[in-house]
């Protein structure tokens, strides 16, 4: 930098502090710049450390996402786990239920036939007994000796015709007697056995229970630790869209691999309005209204308590009966020419893929499985893969 001269006629005029102020600036000029460059180079050692703490919880942020992903498959596959047992532990509790009450029914039948055979039996003790008594007045009472006394050889043969007729009488007593008893006998026999299988199915019911029970509360605790997973809205959308996602690519799917033959002679197609609802109650939503920002509904949420019967709407073949993420115990139902029909987040489902089914026919039972917090049927229809509002083939 050039050094700017002062004209001399000046700094004779200028104190002597004036000019000693002058002379320090000249000298502080180069010391300025040098601390410029110094605070520079701080400022740059700075910012790449923040940039270094920055990338670091860049990759711990990578790593929390990876491990917080890691562990909600860990918990869906826990929670699928879960669902499932608890669909087979119910219907295990249904089929005991049903066989008990069957028990029960033969039981009260066995026991019934008990009185019977004993009444009957009283009366054949009796008619034995007024059979021997008389034989014993024949033979005893001289009335055998007077007849064949009797000098006339026709009133001797119809009374000993009346004889063996008697004798007759008493022996097939006897044997329905003998036969009676033997009844009695393998009726008590069946009447024990079928109590002490009741009994044992009463222990089973009661274990089954309280296996169901724990399953329950393992599940709750499952969606609680989902549910703490899920902080903020946005969280909750990329949930909901990739449950979304996953059930629109297993349709397009199935729709794809769908080439069943209506089981019923009018096509689905002409079926319009005049299905019945798949379960008892009142959809909660309209197709197609927003469920939140970005989310439509694509079928019904029909609300209704555990365990109420879920109908097939239509006659068809069962292709896919799992669990879905998202959408918990799922059956589908292809009814022919690229008709589906979806029943999700089921508490137990009663047909298997492969199954032809009825409509009216009872396929599973409604529940909250895939995470739902209240039970109810989640119901779709589809034509092609794409959904339609099942109000224009419902009649409610």
């Amino acid at each position: 930098m050039a050094r700017h001269r002062v004209p001399r006629y000046q700094t004779t005029l200028l104190p002597r502090c004036c000019r000693l102020l002058i002379g320090l600036c000249y000298l502080a000029t180069p010391l300025l710049a040098s601390a410029d460059t110094a605070n520079t180079v701080t400022t740059q050692q700075e910012t790449q450390e923040q940039i270094t703490v920055l990338q670091a919880d860049i990759v711990a942020t990578q790593i929390r996402l990876t491990e917080q992903s890691a562990a909600r498959d860990a918990l869906q596959d826990a929670l699928r786990s879960t669902e499932w047992r608890i669909s087979k532990t119910d219907t295990q509790l249904s089929d005991l239920s049903a066989e008990r009450t069957a028990l029960s029914a033969q039981i009260t039948t066995l026991q019934k036939e008990s009185t019977e055979l004993q009444s009957q039996q009283t009366q054949l003790e009796k008619a034995m007994a007024l059979g021997v008594r008389q034989l014993w007045l024949m033979h005893q009472g001289g009335g055998l000796r007077v007849w064949l006394g009797d000098e006339r050889p026709d009133d001797i043969a119809r009374h000993l015709a009346y004889y063996q007729l008697v004798l007759t009488e008493q022996k097939a007593t006897v044997t329905r007697y003998q036969a009676g008893l033997k009844t009695l006998e393998n009726n008590a026999i069946a009447l024990q056995a079928a109590e002490k299988e009741a009994l044992q199915q009463t222990d089973a019911i009661a274990t089954l229970l309280e296996q169901l029970t724990s399953q329950q509360a393992q599940r709750e605790q499952t969606i609680a630790r989902l549910n703490d997973q899920l902080k903020t809205d946005q969280q909750r959308l990329a949930v909901l869209m990739q449950n979304e996602q996953n059930l629109n690519t297993l349709l397009a799917g199935l729709s794809l691999a769908a080439q069943s033959t209506p089981m019923n002679q009018t096509p689905f197609s002409e079926a319009g309005g005049a299905l019945a609802m798949p379960v008892n109650g009142k959809p909660s939503n309209r197709f197609g209204a927003k469920r939140n920002t970005d989310i439509r509904w694509r079928g019904w949420l029909i609300p209704a308590a555990q365990g109420e019967p879920v109908s097939a709407i239509f006659d068809g073949h069962i292709i896919f009966s799992d669990w879905l993420r998202g959408q918990g115990l799922v059956i589908v139902i292809d009814h022919g020419e690229g008709w589906l029909s979806l029943y999700a987040q089921n508490h137990s489902l009663l047909r298997g893929a492969g199954d032809r089914v009825r409509k009216g026919e009872i396929i599973a039972k409604v529940g909250a499985s895939g995470g739902g917090e209240r039970t109810g049927l989640y119901f779709e229809i589809r034509q092609q893969g794409e959904p339609v509002d099942p109000a224009d083939w419902i009649q409610r």
